[in-house]
């Protein structure tokens, strides 16, 4: 069975990151849709979706990471990736979402490139 998806935030300066633990799908909308709409995340100029913790995306996890996406363009906001396992990191290269997101091996590194 698929572990569900759990989002904790975290602030570094005008910087939200998203922990992100579990299989991220469909099923994962509300969870997501609730983390975007904390106060704070709102008013973060940027986001980072940190993969860490051992967290796998579906086809339809992809989907709600592209409407997230949309959101935060409409806000001026900017979002990057962190920590994705390779076959993430491949999906995120071949359905061409690098050219709109940022997608680092580390933390660190999705930081320094905000």
């Amino acid at each position: 069975m698929r572990a569900n998806s759990q989002i904790s935030i975290r602030h570094e300066g005008n910087i939200a990151i998203f922990d992100i633990t579990g299989y991220l799908t469909d099923a994962s909308e509300p969870i997501l849709s609730d983390a975007y709409a904390d106060t704070e995340v709102q008013n973060a100029e940027k986001v980072l979706l940190n993969f860490e913790r051992r967290s796998f995306i579906t086809s339809s996890g992809f989907g709600e990471i592209i409407r997230l996406l949309w959101k935060m363009r409409e806000k001026g906001q900017v979002m990057r990736v962190a920590h994705p396992s390779t076959q993430v990191r491949n999906i995120f290269n071949t359905i061409g979402l690098t050219q709109s997101i940022g997608v680092f091996e580390s933390e660190e590194e999705a930081l320094e490139d905000f």
